[in-house]
């Protein structure tokens, strides 16, 4: 799986006073929702906000008291590396079938049971294609009959 890049040597109070860019950066945000098997993935927890999080990324994370993704650095993430870098959750790619892991569960699409849904305004998109922008709504549908 991806590394996670991890934002190092930034003070607590930098990160708490939020997202920092300048001209050559980029500073986007939208919406995300990620659910598996029609419950929703509460990513307002403060251990996916970049405030607590140890693993956190600037290129895609989350912040405490807001519903939105942020999305700063040099490089544009796509669907795919957005959820890799988010913490507690992997994603990757493997012989075609994308596979997802969040606190210690494995959701393969290799598995007959195992759906996933990638959608970006309510269009269905190539997770490992599709490059976000300022504003995309995402939205990560898991579904297993198992």
């Amino acid at each position: 799986m991806q590394r996670r890049a991890v934002l190092a040597g930034v003070s607590s109070l930098a990160v708490l006073a939020g997202c920092l860019s300048d001209d050559d950066e980029i500073d986007d945000r939208g919406e995300i929702e990620i659910l598996i098997d029609d419950e929703p993935v509460n990513l307002s927890e403060d251990r996916y906000q970049a405030e607590h999080a140890s693993n956190h990324s600037i290129d895609f994370h989350l912040h405490e008291g807001s519903d939105q993704w942020y999305m700063e650095g040099e490089e544009r993430v796509t669907f795919a590396e957005g959820i890799d870098l988010l913490p507690y959750f992997s994603f990757e790619t493997d012989d075609g079938n994308h596979v997802l892991e969040h606190d210690g569960d494995t959701y393969d699409e290799a598995d007959a049971d195992t759906e996933m849904t990638f959608l970006i305004d309510g269009e269905s998109v190539d997770p490992t294609e599709h490059t976000l922008e300022d504003g995309d709504e995402m939205v990560l549908e898991v579904s297993t009959s198992g």
